[in-house]
C-alpha cells in the first residue's frame, strides 16, 4: 500500500501572526471538540485580536479565545469533498488538536490570506479513529431552548481554547449516532453516549447547564439561558 500523498505543512512563525490573518481567509468553519462533543461556528471571522496572552477571533453571535501559550503548532492541510477544502489545525505540544478552522471559499483565497508565511512539509496526518455506537445523547436543555425560542449561548472548554456561540435553536435532533443542533452559522454535532446528564445551576439571574459523561465528568460543554428561561 503507498502512503498518502501528503498536502500538511508546518507554519514555523508566532502563532498570532497566523492567526491575525485568520479574518482575510472568508468564510469558515471554527470547530473545537469537547470530549466527544463538537461545537463549529461558521461564516467570516470579523476581527483577531491579541488580548491578555490571548488571540480573540470574533464574527456575528461568535467568539473563540485562543490561548497562545498553549499553542505549540498550527499546521496546514486539506480535505476532499465535492471541493478542496484547504484548513488550519492548532495543535498544543503533545499534538492534540486545540481547534481547527477550515475555509469554505477555496484554496486560492486561503493561499492569498497565508501569503509570505514560511511553511515547512510535514506527513500526512493518520485517520481519526471511528468511535463506537452508544446511547441517544441526553438532550433536555437542547431540546427545552428549541421549544422556549430564545437565545442561548453554547460553550466549547478544552485546554487552551473557550469557543462559543450565541443564537436560537431551531433544529435538534438525533440521527446516524450524533445529536445535532444545525443553524446556518453553527453546528453541534454530540456523538451517541457522550452525555448521559445536564447539570444546572443559576449563575446571576441565568440557568446553566454542564454536560457530563457516565462517570459523571463534565465534558465541556455548557448551554447558558440567561433570565433562567428554560425547564431542565
Amino acid at each position: 500500500m503507498t502512503d498518502p500523498v501528503s498536502h500538511r505543512q508546518a507554519l514555523a512563525v508566532e502563532p498570532f501572526a497566523v492567526l491575525s490573518r485568520v479574518p482575510a481567509i472568508g468564510n469558515l468553519i471554527l470547530g473545537v471538540r469537547a470530549d466527544g462533543a463538537l461545537l463549529e461556528g461558521i461564516g467570516a471571522i470579523d476581527t483577531a485580536t491579541l488580548e491578555d496572552g490571548y488571540a480573540v477571533l470574533r464574527g456575528p453571535g461568535r467568539e473563540t479565545r485562543l490561548e497562545l501559550a498553549a499553542i505549540a503548532q498550527i499546521v496546514t492541510d486539506q480535505m476532499v469533498m465535492k471541493n478542496v477544502l484547504p484548513f488550519l489545525e492548532i495543535l498544543d505540544a503533545e499534538g492534540n488538536t486545540i481547534a481547527k478552522l477550515t475555509a469554505l471559499d477555496g484554496l486560492e483565497g486561503f493561499d492569498a490570506a497565508l501569503d509570505g508565511l514560511a511553511r515547512t512539509p510535514l506527513d500526512a496526518a493518520p485517520a481519526a479513529a471511528r468511535p463506537g455506537p452508544g446511547d441517544e445523547p441526553a438532550d433536555g436543555p437542547l431540546k427545552a431552548a428549541e421549544a422556549a425560542g430564545k437565545p442561548v449561548t453554547l460553550q466549547a472548554v478544552k485546554m487552551g481554547v473557550v469557543h462559543r456561540w450565541t443564537g436560537t435553536l431551531t433544529s435538534v435532533s438525533f440521527s446516524h449516532g450524533f445529536l445535532n443542533a444545525m443553524q446556518p452559522d453553527m453546528h453541534l454535532h454530540i456523538r451517541a453516549g457522550a452525555i448521559t446528564a445536564w447539570n444546572r445551576e443559576s449563575v446571576d439571574g441565568s440557568d446553566v447547564f454542564s454536560a457530563i459523561d457516565g462517570t459523571g465528568k463534565p465534558i465541556g460543554l455548557t448551554l447558558t439561558a440567561e433570565g433562567g428561561a428554560l425547564a431542565g
